[in-house]
């Protein structure tokens, strides 16, 4: 929202290279030809495809001097929005200024050609061709001098460790080899914004670590957009990330405040020695059971591990005391705490995306049996979920649950589980449907973003 007010206002930042403004990109009906009949000789019909939508309404800034991850599952818009932003594909609505030139004019596009690299998702290479000659090439379509080509381009094969393969044809790279150089090709020149479109697939773990290292080094004085599947990559290289699902960006922010907002709580790995007997994993269960209300999520002979929810944190403190003072009568030999990874974050928001964008998540009901013994039903997929019946004086608003969902053998979505009940926030508004189906009531639809803002995530 910060982004479209300081559009609409002209506002500009030095310290921004990248300002996308409601970047829009339709790609529009398709019309085939069909016969609506068997006999084959006549009555030729026209079927019309629906528009597809591939990014609905962008706003983002890119900051000079950082790297910029987009995350999302195939189809999302990532790969759609880069073609935009480099010229490949023309955009349909919206405007994005690289550098203060505008990708929706053809003066500014030529402009911004100067200034970018790209390393597209499929190589844009020549077998016939060795490295060092596409490197040579790009050199001089960039613009080089000519005296210096030849010596960027030794410098940039060496510094990818492609020294060996400088003669080599590029027919007979490996693909790693070949993603490497095509890495290699979007960094030279300069370029002052840089565009990677996964850019490690197909590389071995120490190449991929060689090329993070380059990508680190390259962010200096530069902006670079990098698009990756690797939630490990997207974790150690991107100083901003954001989730794009469905051609809409849904969250932005650092590693750690997308975990922290959008993630289930915290992972808290208890390990047992096994030099004193048994581990003692019953009664640590039982603890946690007992002052948590929590099971564990996976267990051994030799360790326990369970998500805690945000809302426990005020509990936590008095209780991983006591869980240390007992350390010793329990047989715990470690303590990990940690938040959950940004793997789950991704997978919650792909999901999230999804039954948004699915009618069913609209329209049809499941049976919701809480612990309390009543049951009542929810829309599918709904998160929050205020149960009918419970206002009193103490809770005017009633109580709530968080609902978490999963998929079974089918792909069919259903409960897996739900949280504790709990108060509903004085400030939150409820969507209320009084209807019911049969004996059994339907529960109130509760907007996340209401519930994650009162408790101040």
């Amino acid at each position: 929202m910060m982004v479209k007010q300081q559009a609409e206002k002209g506002m500009t930042n030095e310290g921004v290279a990248v300002q996308v403004c409601g970047l829009i990109k339709t790609y529009p009906s398709t019309y085939t030809l069909g016969c609506s009949c068997v006999c084959c000789c006549c009555c030729l019909k026209v079927k019309r495809t629906a528009p597809y939508h591939a990014v609905k309404g962008l706003w983002l800034n890119l900051a000079k001097g950082q790297l910029f991850c987009l995350l999302g599952p195939n189809g999302a818009g990532k790969t759609t929005t880069i073609s935009c932003l480099t010229g490949i594909t023309p955009i349909t609505g919206g405007d994005a200024l690289v550098y203060g030139h505008s990708v929706a004019s053809s003066v500014g596009m030529a402009k911004i050609r100067r200034l970018i690299g790209v390393c597209p998702q499929f190589d844009i290479l020549w077998d016939a061709l060795t490295g060092q000659e596409h490197l040579e090439l790009f050199a001089n379509i960039k613009g080089l001098p000519p005296s210096e080509i030849k010596s960027v381009a030794a410098k940039s094969l060496s510094e990818g460790k492609l020294k060996t393969a400088t003669n080599v044809r590029v027919g007979n790279y490996s693909g790693g080899m070949k993603r490497h150089l095509s890495v290699a090709i979007a960094l030279i020149g300069d370029p002052r914004l840089v565009f990677l479109d996964e850019p490690t697939t197909g590389m071995d773990p120490i190449t991929r670590r060689h090329v993070w290292d380059i990508i680190e080094d390259a962010k200096k004085g530069r902006a670079i957009v990098l698009t990756t599947h690797s939630m490990e990559e997207a974790d150690i290289l991107g100083d901003r990330i954001a989730i794009m699902a469905k051609g809409k960006l849904r969250c932005i922010g650092t590693s750690i405040h997308l975990k922290s907002r959008f993630g289930a709580g915290y992972v808290c790995n208890i390990n047992f020695s096994t030099t004193n007997g048994e581990p003692q994993t019953e009664p640590v269960k039982f603890f946690f059971y007992n002052h948590l209300d929590l099971k564990p999520t996976e267990e051994s002979k030799t360790f326990l591990t369970f998500i805690i929810p945000h809302n426990k944190e005020p509990l936590l403190a008095r209780f991983f005391a006591e869980l240390q003072e007992r350390e010793y009568e329990f047989g715990i030999s470690d303590i990990q705490m940690g938040l959950t990874t940004l793997e789950e974050v991704f997978l919650n928001i792909a999901k999230q995306a999804e039954l948004e964008s699915s009618s069913a998540a609209q329209e049809n009901l499941v049976v919701l049996h809480l612990t309390s013994g009543t049951s009542i039903q929810v829309s599918m997929g709904v998160r929050f979920v205020g149960i009918p019946g419970t206002e009193s004086a103490e809770h005017p608003k009633g109580l709530m649950v968080e609902v978490f969902w999963k998929t079974d053998d089918a792909g069919t979505l259903c409960i897996s589980h739900h949280s504790p009940e709990a108060p509903i926030p004085p400030n939150v508004e409820l969507i209320k449907n009084e209807s019911l189906i049969g004996d059994m009531p339907v529960g109130f639809t509760i907007d996340p973003n209401q519930i994650l803002n009162a408790n101040g995530r």
